[in-house]
């Protein structure tokens, strides 16, 4: 290849003009606009970008993305650093530093993504779910629960846990997806077996108000504890505090608004008028 006048190999490469899958292997700084996100990756909301893309501008990209060559020429198709990639983007950066791994086969790849976003849970525990569940349709090796939790380094319970978290109502779903602020994946599997959707629902907007793992592990403890108690008296139980629904709000202020309501029923028409009293309220209006 001949190499335009005053330019280098190094020129083309950090300016992605030259044959960038030359390079199989190793480091290598690439431009923004020749990574390309790989579009089966679990990780469907990115959370904190703002946060991030400040920390990089202010000390840089700390930890390369790790990429692999993709069928376009010149192009890398990201394997981990989704996140990172785009809070790159967002901090005006227009090259990164990568490292370039062997291409893999598709299962392969997937499996060790999951694999590792299982041991930081650096995904959502619905999206994780949902690649759970995907894993079992699509691989070939997995027949059962067990094989998949074989696959993946973890126990049947915690499997059986993890998929029982899409029985959940849509709404629920959607909430806990869609949420900036994470929630323990055990948090998700122990409200997702309980068989009250007002409780499912009572816990989730405790869990996405702050609530940690712990407190909603009691919360379920005593919610259990009063059914027994109830069932061995023979005796109505009142109304838990948690049967009453809620709705938690996270902002860009890294405020949660929540909204509780003192009967059985929150329609939307009722948190708006919530809020827009507590709105005036919080002014002095």
């Amino acid at each position: 290849m001949k190499l335009p006048e005053g330019k280098n190999r190094l020129d083309l490469v950090r300016s992605g003009l030259g044959d960038l899958n030359t390079k199989k292997r190793g480091r290598l700084i690439v431009a923004l606009d020749k990574l390309k996100e790989d579009p089966r990756n679990e990780r469907k909301t990115f959370r904190r970008l703002d946060e991030l893309a400040t920390s990089i501008r202010a000390a840089g990209l700390v930890e390369p993305l790790t990429v692999t060559p993709d069928d376009t020429p010149g192009v890398y198709r990201i394997l981990t650093g989704h996140r990172r990639f785009r809070a790159a983007k967002l901090a005006g950066l227009t090259e990164v530093e990568v490292i370039i791994r062997d291409p893999e086969d598709e299962l392969t790849r997937r499996q060790k993504s999951i694999i590792s976003n299982v041991q930081r849970e650096d995904i959502g525990p619905v999206e994780m779910a949902e690649a759970l569940r995907q894993m079992m349709d699509e691989d070939p090796r997995v027949k059962s629960q067990d094989d998949l939790a074989k696959l993946i380094g973890k126990d049947k319970s915690w499997v059986s846990g993890m998929l029982r978290i899409l029985d959940l109502p849509t709404e629920l779903r959607r909430e806990v997806g869609t949420s900036q602020l994470p929630v323990p994946y055990e948090s998700m599997i122990r409200i997702a077996r309980l068989d009250d959707p007002h409780q499912q629902r009572a816990l989730v907007g405790a869990a996405l108000g702050g609530a940690s793992h712990k407190e909603i592990r009691e919360r379920i403890d005593t919610l259990k504890g009063k059914s027994l108690t109830t069932k061995a008296a023979g005796k109505s139980a009142s109304p838990s505090p948690l049967t009453k629904p809620k709705q938690a709000y996270a902002t860009t202020v890294d405020t949660t608004v929540v909204i509780q309501s003192h009967t059985d029923e929150l329609s939307k028409s009722r948190i708006v008028r919530s809020l827009e009293e507590a709105l005036k309220i919080a002014s002095g209006n």
